[in-house]
């Protein structure tokens, strides 16, 4: 039986006044109250490492940003930078080949989700704001606002996605308005999309790992889980790659067919970012910086 810890949600980087933590602190337990209405927090025991498993540090999980703190969300852009989000509204770069961190723009409010594409971070807020900062510059736009709090984003076509606290998948096309594409999602902290434009969302509260057609709203389930399911990737294999306590998992979405890949041991993993190669970044809960997890996708 596999042990599993309580999730810890992200707090902000390590260089906030104490005001700033506070307000951090605030909309951290705001989130919690929301995964607490659909889940029970459970503890356990500390996990002891098995054959396969992927201890924390170690030549498979090397700490590469030990100053970048607890970012709420990572998107690498598979050109050899990692970019970071924090609730405090920075947006950070860090650069793999150097391990340089630079800011690339701040202020960006109560951050909860990034992707990378075509030059632009996008990126969601609890107050329902969809951004988009071009990454050259750390110039901004507002593309979509007044929406119900929101998570995930994801890139596809020319169209970005984003999760919200109403269990829905919205869609805000370039130079259109937001609109609703799929309900009844319940709360994922993360979407995903394969090559074929299919989404894939994270249900923490049901435990379900889901499937949906954006272009009709379908949405099948691909997995249940008894434990929350945070994160959801989708790798170069096709794969759906996704996180329970500190087990990874993956699931073949055409046969349902799913197994136990690694369990992510010595940091407190609430969530993990897969990049083209098959490497992963997290980071732990408290003050543990950026983690790169080598080959995830071949273990």
């Amino acid at each position: 039986m596999r042990s599993r810890t309580a999730i810890r949600l992200p707090l902000d980087r390590p260089a906030r006044s104490l005001a700033r933590r506070g307000r951090a602190l605030g909309a951290a337990l705001a989130l919690g109250a929301l995964l607490a209405s659909g889940a029970t927090m459970t503890l356990a025991a500390p996990a002891v490492a098995a054959v396969g498993d992927v201890r924390c540090p170690s030549t498979d999980c090397v700490q590469i940003a030990p100053a970048a703190g607890a970012p709420v969300a990572i998107a690498p852009d598979n050109a050899g930078s990692v970019y970071l989000a924090y609730s405090g509204g920075d947006l950070l770069k860090l650069d793999l080949a150097t391990g340089a961190l630079s800011t690339v723009t701040t202020g960006l409010g109560n951050l909860r989700g990034v992707a990378v594409a075509d030059g632009s971070a996008y990126i969601t807020g609890f107050d329902g704001t969809l951004q988009q900062v071009t990454l050259a510059t750390g110039s901004r736009r507002t593309l979509a606002a007044g929406l119900p709090a929101l998570f995930g984003v994801a890139r596809f076509g020319t169209t970005t996605y984003v999760t919200d606290t109403n269990g829905e998948i919205v869609a805000v096309p370039d130079g259109g308005t937001a609109r609703v594409v799929a309900t009844g999602l319940g709360f994922s902290y993360g979407l995903a999309f394969d090559s074929a434009g299919l989404a894939y969302t994270a249900d923490m509260g049901l435990g379900r790992i889901l499937q949906t057609n954006v272009a009709t709203g379908a949405t099948r389930v691909l997995a249940d889980e008894t434990y929350e399911p945070t994160s959801i990737s989708v790798g170069g294999d096709g794969l759906v790659y996704f996180q329970v306590g500190d087990e990874v998992k993956r699931v073949n979405a055409t046969t349902r067919v799913q197994s136990h890949v690694t369990d992510i041991l010595g940091i407190n993993s609430f969530s993990f970012s897969l990049a083209a190669s098959g490497d992963a970044y997290t980071a732990g809960s408290g003050q543990d910086g950026l983690w790169r997890i080598a080959g995830l996708t071949s273990r």
